[in-house]
């Protein structure tokens, strides 16, 4: 038990976290998943090699980060944390009311702030530990109707920079990934069916100058690196994984004239 390092996944039932879980759990961690949907969460680990177990709870409740944490510590050493869970909300500024902010920060937001906290108070009195904030590149660039989200991504941004100030001395890490448009549940549920999806993840795709959404693994890939010792050096930055979508201003054809040189 005591060599055992363990590591909590928040939405770890489908998309970018499962694939961190199945990551993970082949790095042989033991993965505690969190999830709201307690069937799906049952599933997704299930399938998963390795020793996994699961929390079922909403993320914008402090106690479900609270008993991930002392689920993690009863199979071992928390040694990493990774705040992946959210919700997709579109609104412009003068569409929403305070209902609608209050609860989506709650969940984009204030459930990555809990969770944080959380693992920086069990980590303290473990020996430190490293921790991975998923945020988008809408934290750093704006897409059009996306008020609320982009400024909770933003936020999600900087948890990195002051954990990293004020604990990189105690011995832990806290990163953000940003990841551009990734090929999960959550994007296909707002894709058209039949032969119109293949169109509709075909602009999607022109975003990143690599022409392509990306796949749960490459976020997943990145998010492990960040947790492992080779990243030992890597405090209170974010990592972009785009496919280069943030490196440029506007979408242009390939061959055009600013690229011909």
């Amino acid at each position: 038990m005591a060599g055992t390092a363990s590591a909590v996944v928040t939405g770890a039932a489908m998309g970018i976290g499962l694939a961190v879980a199945q990551r993970l759990a082949a790095d042989g961690y033991h993965v505690v998943g969190v999830d709201r949907n307690a069937e799906a969460l049952e599933s997704a680990l299930g399938s998963l090699g390795g020793a996994v177990s699961g929390v079922t709870g909403d993320i914008g409740d402090w106690s479900t980060h609270e008993r991930a944490a002392e689920a993690a510590e009863a199979a071992g050493n928390l040694r990493a944390w990774v705040n992946n869970a959210g919700i997709d909300v579109t609104s412009g500024a003068h569409e929403v009311d305070a209902e609608h902010i209050d609860r989506a920060l709650r969940v984009l937001l204030h459930g990555p702030l809990y969770g944080t906290a959380v693992a920086v108070r069990h980590m303290l009195g473990g020996g430190g530990g490293a921790i991975v904030n998923v945020a988008s590149i809408q934290g750093v660039v704006a897409f059009p109707n996306y008020y609320v989200y982009g400024a909770a991504k933003a936020g999600v941004v900087q948890i990195a920079r002051n954990v990293c100030i004020d604990y990189g001395h105690r011995g832990i890490r806290c990163n953000t990934v940003l990841p551009g448009t990734i090929l999960t549940a959550m994007t296909d549920s707002m894709l058209p069916d039949g032969p119109e999806r293949d169109e509709a993840l075909r602009i999607e795709g022109r975003l990143a100058p690599m022409g392509r959404v990306g796949q749960a693994a490459e976020p997943a890939a990145s998010i492990a690196f960040l947790l492992s010792d080779e990243a030992s050096y890597i405090n209170g930055t974010s990592l972009t994984v785009d496919g280069g979508a943030t490196a440029r201003c506007f979408a242009y054809e390939p061959g055009s004239r600013f690229i011909s040189s």
